[in-house]
């Protein structure tokens, strides 16, 4: 018998400081839950993946029981339970809450659990009110939830200048906002803004970061809330004027963004094909497991090198890998291994090709129907509890997972690898080809400080990786 369980919380902090949905996993496992499927999300979302997995299983008729403590872990929506409700009677998968045990089956069961689903959409509607209500006020006495640099938050929760004193600088965080507001102007790009203020005050910020601190209108001295739009959500913004002592001047913040503007402008092209080259997005530096960029030297061969993304970034997030690699010495590299290595990968396509799946013929649903009319007569009579066990052994029999082998996909592949082994296929593909075939061998290339390329292939019938 096939026994899954299902656990929800709505919140991270709900699962780690209150142990909530550990005490649900335990409370599962002992009421004889072989698998217990979890979700951390709102009950009123409809894109839960577990939940969704779970009624798949369902319907494919791979789920006999599922159990849960209460109604509201499967969600905080009517309709929601309802459709869950509809699955699982029509797969006759049977429903067990350990804290309010009713038969989903039956007619009375079936009213009290859309009871207790409309009594869990009302508690969260109701809690929903009170969080906008909450906010609502909180917005009406211009309160800031987490002041940007140079800011705190006085006793009524309120931005005020940070009086505090910066213990390197000596200087207070109000005036060494105000110093980076002029170092931005004054310096060539936020790159340099951004070394510049980890050497000499060991302030960590990175690039966009330092981008997003200036735009924000609490700078200006205003008090604003719904500036960044969210996804799904069409809301104006609310700005309250002059709350508050301004770091930035309107003339300051023009002189900032229009050299903000030119910095994109020069460093931006309307045609760019920044991204689009072979192996974009698979080259990875070793020592911190970071992106590698595309960079063109500043020679008039304008000659293409890759570098750690992280080499430039300050404090705990710098990467001591300052190596710039060429993209063609990479390119060739990896083509070079992958035609070397050609048998190797045939021969681990040919160890890996066997794929493990369930037969759910039409003999097994055909069972599944008349199990189901018997475990309905809830009879003690022997012949009939023997005759559900009977059942029960063919369908495990049947459903026994067995070893296929897809002969045609193996051949495609094995053909794609020796087309792969010529060095003469790939000088013949266009800088767009070379992208989409290497990108279907190649899981990664990792780069060293030492220039090493050691890149992983993968195969694409079995997603499995060999390194050469």
């Amino acid at each position: 018998m096939r026994v899954y369980g299902y656990a929800r919380v709505s919140t991270q902090e709900q699962a780690e400081e209150f142990d909530a949905l550990n005490q649900q996993i335990a409370r599962l496992k002992a009421a004889g839950a072989m698998e217990v499927l979890i979700d951390i999300e709102s009950g009123r979302s409809d894109s839960r993946k577990q939940f969704n997995n779970l009624l798949k299983l369902a319907q494919q008729n791979q789920v006999d029981e599922i159990i849960i403590t209460r109604v509201d872990r499967l969600g905080r929506s009517v309709i929601t339970i309802h459709k869950a409700m509809e699955i699982l009677v029509k797969h006759n998968v049977n429903l067990r809450v350990l804290d309010a045990p009713v038969d989903a089956n039956s007619p009375f069961g079936w009213f009290s659990i859309n009871q207790m689903s409309g009594l869990a959409e009302f508690e969260s509607r109701l809690l929903s009110q009170r969080i906008k209500q909450g906010n609502e006020y909180f917005r009406q006495q211009l309160k800031f939830c987490v002041p940007p640099f140079g800011y705190a938050k006085d006793e009524n929760h309120r931005l005020t200048p940070n009086k505090n004193i910066h213990e390197k600088s000596g200087k207070t965080y109000f005036e060494l906002a105000k110093i980076i507001i002029d170092l931005i102007l004054k310096m060539r790009s936020l790159k340099d803004v951004c070394n510049y203020i980890y050497t000499e005050y060991e302030v960590v910020f990175s690039v966009s970061g330092l981008r997003d601190w200036v735009k924000n209108m609490a700078l200006q001295g205003h008090t604003a809330y719904f500036v960044k739009p969210k996804k799904g959500i069409n809301r104006e913004p609310i700005i309250n004027f002059n709350t508050h002592e301004a770091i930035i001047t309107p003339a300051t913040l023009s002189a900032i963004q229009g050299k903000l503007s030119a910095n994109r402008k020069y460093r931006s092209s309307a045609t760019s094909n920044r991204g689009q080259y072979p192996l974009a997005s698979l080259i990875k530096c070793v020592h911190c497991g970071g992106n590698m960029y595309r960079n063109f030297s500043r020679h008039k061969t304008r000659t293409e090198y890759m570098r750690c993304i992280n080499y430039n970034k300050p404090g705990k997030y710098h990467c001591h890998n300052s190596k710039c690699t060429r993209l063609r010495e990479i390119i060739t590299k990896t083509i070079t291994a992958l035609c070397e290595n050609a048998p190797q990968l045939i021969e681990h396509l040919e160890n890996n090709s066997a794929q493990t799946t369930v037969i759910n013929t039409k003999e097994i649903e055909k069972l599944t129907n008349e199990l189901s009319v018997l475990r309905s007569l809830r009879s003690s009579n022997p012949d009939i509890i023997q005759a559900i066990a009977k059942i029960e052994a063919t369908i495990d029999t049947l459903s026994t997972p067995s070893k296929i082998f897809d002969r045609d996909g193996f051949e495609n592949i094995k053909r794609k690898i020796a087309i792969a082994s010529q060095a003469t296929f790939w000088q013949s593909l266009d800088e767009e080809e070379l992208q989409l075939a290497l990108a279907e061998f190649v899981e990664k290339v990792e780069v060293d400080s030492s220039g090493a390329i050691n890149p992983t292939f993968k195969l694409p019938l079995t997603l499995s990786s060999i390194h050469p």
